[in-house]
């Protein structure tokens, strides 16, 4: 036992590394950075155990924890807060940041369904701002309506979309930003070595200022459904073969989606560092909180998760361990609070909301 936890307390140590090291440098950190919370539950298994048996050794791990704990943070609250903690100048904004996977289009026998039922979120919700990742759009009539009711249906009075991909019949598919306020300015930022992901900026212009709102999502694993079955069948009775095989093409999909998010997320940062507004970012990130890429954006922004938000906060529902990809942060002169992170399982990711308002200077 003392051995493992040795040899844990050295995988824990070299997943500390992830925010700091650049995926092109070394990519282990990163991967070891997705078992972050699984590593946390073991050492405290570690720590029972020893306070139970021998006591001093409860010493190597509780010096680990301790050493991690700003990261415990960015992982697990506790408490929430449903008021703001700082006097503000504007009235407050709710905003929603959701991957909708296309409004389940390919699931023909249900997609009208699922459709009607993410729109009732919508609906209950109500968010001034509205960030949609995996957005469907077409004209067609055979298919069912999205910008329009949207348009239509809810308070917004502006939007700002972007296509990467476009099929028969019209259709679109990319990334919106809806708005109760108007958008007086937008634009994008490129992504040249992998422009099936994208990301978007709207200028909101709110009664006492305008905000600059970005709606990302971030490359992905790309995962097959061959790899979806190699790591739902993997088990001890794997073939050699199988698993080396299997387990190189995984390796290989997540060294390069790591690597593709690393200059993702650093071209986005650099555009924010030249924004002359307060910055708000939502989107579907891909990564989670323990990366490279996502501390490069806590270097200026805050997360609404970790200064409001409660519970473990997993977003991504898919085949995967759930695994909070999602994020909301906000940059100087925003505030925010009342952050949720919904229970409607209606796309392969959960939906999440906060309130945001302007600080007073």
């Amino acid at each position: 036992m003392w051995w493992l936890n040795i040899g844990a307390a050295v995988v824990l140590l070299i997943t500390y590394l992830s925010p700091h090291v650049n995926p092109m440098t070394s990519w282990i950190p990163s991967v070891l950075a997705m078992t972050f919370t699984y590593q946390l539950v073991l050492h405290i298994g570690f720590l029972t155990w020893w306070f139970l048996f021998r006591r001093k050794r409860m010493l190597l791990s509780g010096a680990l924890l301790v050493l991690g704990y700003g990261h415990i943070g960015d992982h697990v609250q506790l408490l929430g807060r449903n008021e703001p903690s700082e006097e503000l100048r504007s009235v407050p904004l709710k905003v929603m940041s959701y991957n909708v996977r296309l409004f389940d289009l390919y699931n023909w026998s249900k997609n009208r369904e699922t459709r009607d039922a993410i729109f009732k979120v919508l609906q209950r919700e109500d968010p001034d701002i509205l960030c949609l990742q995996e957005f469907f759009y077409s004209p067609d009539e055979r298919f069912f309506h999205t910008r329009q009711s949207l348009m239509k249906d809810f308070r917004f009075v502006a939007e700002h979309e972007r296509y990467t991909d476009k099929a028969r019949y019209e259709q679109h598919f990319g990334i919106a930003t809806f708005s109760s306020h108007p958008i007086v300015k937008k634009g994008h930022i490129e992504f040249p070595e992998n422009p099936n992901n994208q990301c978007i900026w709207s200028d909101i212009a709110l009664k006492d200022d305008t905000i600059r709102v970005y709606n990302a999502h971030l490359a992905s694993y790309h995962f097959g459904d061959a790899d979806y079955k190699f790591l739902k069948d993997l088990n001890t009775d794997t073939h050699t073969d199988s698993l080396k095989q299997g387990g190189e093409r995984i390796l290989k999909r997540l060294r390069r989606g790591f690597r593709l998010r690393a200059d993702e997320v650093q071209r986005i940062v650099d555009h924010m560092r030249q924004s002359p507004h307060p910055v708000l970012y939502c989107g579907d990130m891909n990564d989670v909180p323990m990366s490279y890429g996502y501390n490069l954006m806590r270097e200026q922004l805050s997360d609404a998760f970790v200064e409001t938000g409660s519970g473990l906060g997993g977003t991504y529902i898919g085949d995967l361990p759930s695994l909070r990809i999602d994020h909301l942060l906000y940059g100087d002169g925003l505030h925010a609070w009342d952050f949720e992170t919904l229970s409607e399982e209606l796309s392969d990711h959960r939906a999440i909301t906060a309130q945001v308002g302007l600080t007073k200077d």
